[in-house]
């Protein structure tokens, strides 16, 4: 089989969801909490856009990847919040409904993402 833009985006997300960083310098439930529900879509995306290339070979692949870059990008901002060397709560604040407004547009991304494969490689 030879590579698509479809199984690349599904290793992008699968590499991403390997990369998303696990605990950190202090226990933050709520990071941990956003940090595993990316894992788990990217990881589930990834494996189903994967075999959907295998089997189809085609699809939209800009969904696939604008999810991975706002995992990407959620997990960056999680890391910056509270690990400053001089504390600044309005900036970790700010930071914090960032993250909050990125995590809400999430649901919207993965239906897109979802809706450029087939029914049936989406796990349920």
């Amino acid at each position: 089989m030879t590579n698509t833009a479809l199984d690349d985006a599904g290793r992008c997300l699968l590499s991403v969801a390997w990369n998303i960083r696990t605990g950190g310098p202090r226990a933050d439930p709520y990071a941990d909490a956003v940090r595993s529900r990316l894992r788990e879509l990217c990881r589930s995306l990834g494996h189903a856009t994967c075999r959907h290339a295998a089997s189809h070979g085609t699809g939209d692949h800009v969904p696939l990847l604008r999810l991975a870059d706002l995992a990407y990008e959620i997990d960056t901002l999680l890391l910056l919040v509270g690990t400053s060397l001089v504390p600044a709560p309005d900036r970790d604040r700010r930071r914090r409904n960032e993250i909050d407004t990125l995590v809400t547009g999430l649901d919207a991304l993965a239906a897109a993402a979802t809706a450029a494969l087939e029914p049936a490689c989406v796990p349920s």
